[in-house]
């Protein structure tokens, strides 16, 4: 009799287990299909984009104060320079799918391209390549449906990211807001403030140097911090660990990190 009921539980822990893997699949499946309007990319992985150049221009930097890149699917990477001009590679299969203007000092980059309905097989993206002085002390903001985005030290800049799937990785900035439905944040620096939140994915931040008040927000992932710097970190974890041996509780500035599924690591 003990041997059955023994044998009975392992059933139960084996099925709760599996239960439990087909759960987060179609859980998963689900914020994808969400997150991309619906619609599966089969074949495109974010490097799946065309080589042709579709538009390449250049544009006086003092007459821009703002940045807005607008990706339906495909790669976007902001790229520092030694330059005094902004310039602009937007490559796509066709010319019309790339629309780029100056309107009153914001250079709007969008992609117009075709959009994926539902099943999509051998999908190809567009590539937006945007060259900026490194001083740049404006607004950098990318809207981004699925693909992955890039953008170099712009220590003086903010950085304003949007993305529905897709892995991000920004590097130092003195303003930073990031929301992802799906993929990894990775930040090297942030000088002033910094907002994040990730639905599914994790964040890796290399070091603050915050002078406001932030906040770290994810739904499931882990967040790990490798240098804080002199601030109050708050943090809070409904389901996993929680390790905080850096940062300062007399500051006056706070980091508010939450998290509902994963670990936080702050150093």
């Amino acid at each position: 009799m003990a041997t059955k009921t023994k044998e009975k539980k392992t059933f139960y822990v084996v099925l709760a287990i599996i239960l439990s893997v087909v759960v987060l699949g179609l859980t998963s499946l689900l914020i994808f299909g969400i997150a991309n309007k619906g619609s599966f990319r089969f074949g495109f992985n974010g490097d799946n984009v065309s080589s042709n150049l579709a538009f390449e221009n250049e544009y006086p930097i003092a007459e821009i104060e703002k940045m807005d890149i607008n990706v339906k699917a495909g790669k976007v990477a902001v790229r520092g320079t030694e330059s005094d001009v902004a310039t602009v590679k937007f490559y796509a299969k066709r010319t019309d799918d790339a629309v780029v203007k100056n309107e009153a000092g914001t250079l709007k980059i969008e992609d117009r391209s075709e959009e994926c309905h539902f099943f999509c097989v051998n999908w190809e993206g567009v590539s937006v390549e945007l060259y900026l002085p490194s001083s740049y002390a404006g607004e950098i903001k990318v809207d981004s449906n699925f693909g992955r985005v890039a953008v170099d030290d712009f220590n003086v800049a903010t950085l304003i990211v949007d993305s529905s799937a897709g892995d991000v990785e920004l590097g130092s900035a003195k303003n930073i807001d990031a929301s992802l439905s799906m993929g990894k944040l990775t930040v090297k620096d942030c000088f002033g403030k910094i907002r994040i939140k990730n639905s599914m994915g994790d964040v890796e931040i290399n070091s603050l140097h915050l002078t406001e008040d932030s906040s770290i927000s994810l739904s499931m992932g882990n967040v790990r911090i490798d240098h804080v710097g002199d601030v109050d970190v708050k943090a809070d974890v409904d389901m996993g660990n929680k390790n905080v041996n850096g940062g300062n509780d007399a500051s006056s500035v706070k980091l508010y990190v939450d998290n509902s599924m994963g670990n936080i690591s702050v150093h």
